[in-house]
């Protein structure tokens, strides 16, 4: 099959991108919209170049020919709002107070109303004491009449008579006894989102979402509906155990729905024009990737950690090399296996590796949890989970959830406990 010489000379660029050659990318897609002004593909990649750089209003022009070929891109619609976003400007508090001292036209007119009432009361006092107000004066301590009026009273100023206080008491009003308010203890989500035959869990902890795989294409649009029900815009990470189509197939909708900050996965390049189309979104979205390793550690808050179990080093087999994550929220931990089959961390809660088939049976014995959680589809065609799989995990005693039985799980953690709800 001939390979498209153009889509080749993307693809280079689009690795340039990832590898920070900024420049160079910019060359080849330079180069595609010259050869051709309708590739829209192009335009948006040759923006996303230039917004690395100082070229911001080429950026917003490439960003606007992309779109004006494609109006309906989502991710085109959202580059162009960032490149045309200006920085937010802060006002400093201090500015913000020397701005306000500043009005002295109103200072100086209260000051001279206020001199001018002065002299006005000054100026009678004075005619009253200086007899130039007729009928009136003042003598040895006598205010006389009016004059003119007759029979006019004489009253004598007499000095007023100064009484003992009486001592106050004040009564002090009796203070009301706060009634404490029980706080509701701070909680870790896990939601094992129902994708069929797939695997979708949402982790939601002190405001930060992480999304842990995205299930198959089929299910990408239920994913998408579910996530914005929970009020999400935004995932702080995103997270591929593998790149196998049950894993990542609903990614594309969530690349092209929801603002995306990081992106994660164990760096294992797959031949599948899926991939390749995740990576290609992943890079024209502007968010960061990360390729990650055992023995990492993902930051995410302060009450949930996230460590990276396996692998150390890949195999070149997809489920075995899936990545092994961690999570823990204090006391209670949450082991996340993808595929992978030998898995030997004890945890508190697992997700059952590879859908429950016979693969799980030597992960559950040694990781021994209290509840498991197994992500499959209803009637799927592998009968999956698998005997042998439900009879180990019988054997432990753990707790089973099942997303083909119950629908979606969310399992709340506060630390030490955890509580489990499901939805259909």
């Amino acid at each position: 099959m001939a390979v498209d010489p153009d889509e080749e000379l993307f693809n280079k660029g689009i690795s340039f991108l990832k590898n920070e050659k900024t420049e160079e990318a910019i060359d080849i897609f330079s180069e595609l919209v010259e050869k051709d002004d309708k590739n829209h593909k192009a335009w948006n990649a040759f923006g996303v170049a230039l917004s690395q750089t100082a070229h911001k209003d080429s950026a917003i022009h490439c960003f606007e020919n992309a779109l004006s070929l494609d109006p309906e891109n989502t991710v085109y619609k959202r580059n162009l709002i960032r490149a045309k976003s200006p920085p937010t400007i802060r006002k400093n508090p201090k500015m913000m107070e020397l701005t306000e001292q500043k009005r002295p036209g109103r200072i100086i007119r209260a000051l001279l109303i206020s001199l001018t009432c002065l002299v006005t009361v000054g100026l009678l006092a004075f005619a009253l004491l200086s007899g130039f107000v007729p009928g009136f004066s003042i003598q040895d301590g006598m205010i006389q009449g009016i004059s003119g009026v007759p029979n006019t009273p004489v009253v004598e100023v007499t000095p007023l008579v100064t009484e003992t206080p009486i001592p106050q008491v004040t009564i002090p009003s009796p203070i009301a006894t706060p009634i404490p308010v029980p706080t509701q203890k701070p909680e870790v989500l896990f939601h094992f989102i129902d994708v069929s035959q797939g695997d979708a869990t949402l982790i939601q902890s002190d405001g930060k979402n992480v999304l842990i795989d995205a299930g198959p294409s089929t299910s990408g649009p239920r994913l998408v509906d579910y996530l914005k029900k929970q009020n999400i815009s935004t995932l702080d990470m995103v997270i591929a155990s593998h790149p196998f189509d049950d894993h990542i197939g609903g990614m594309i909708d969530v690349l092209q729905t929801f603002e995306v900050k990081t992106y994660i996965d164990n760096g294992e390049p797959y031949n599948s024009d899926l991939y390749r189309k995740v990576i290609e979104l992943v890079i024209s979205d502007q968010a960061v990737r990360s390729i990650v390793k055992a023995g990492m550690k993902i930051p995410f808050t302060s009450m949930a950690g996230i460590d990276i179990i396996s692998p150390y080093t890949l195999t070149g087999h997809p489920d075995e090399d899936s990545l092994v994550l961690r999570i823990t929220v204090q006391n209670v931990t949450v082991l996340m296996p993808g595929d992978a089959s030998d898995v030997k961390t004890p945890a508190t809660i697992l997700k059952v590796p590879d859908h429950g088939s016979d693969d799980a049976i030597s992960s559950i014995s040694n990781v021994r949890p209290e509840a498991v959680v197994i992500s499959v589809g209803s009637g799927n065609p592998y009968d999956y989970p698998r005997s042998g799989t439900m009879n180990a995990i019988e054997k432990q005693g753990s707790q089973i959830f099942r997303t083909d039985v119950n629908g979606t799980i969310v399992i709340a953690v506060d630390g030490n406990n955890w509580t489990a709800k499901s939805s259909r």
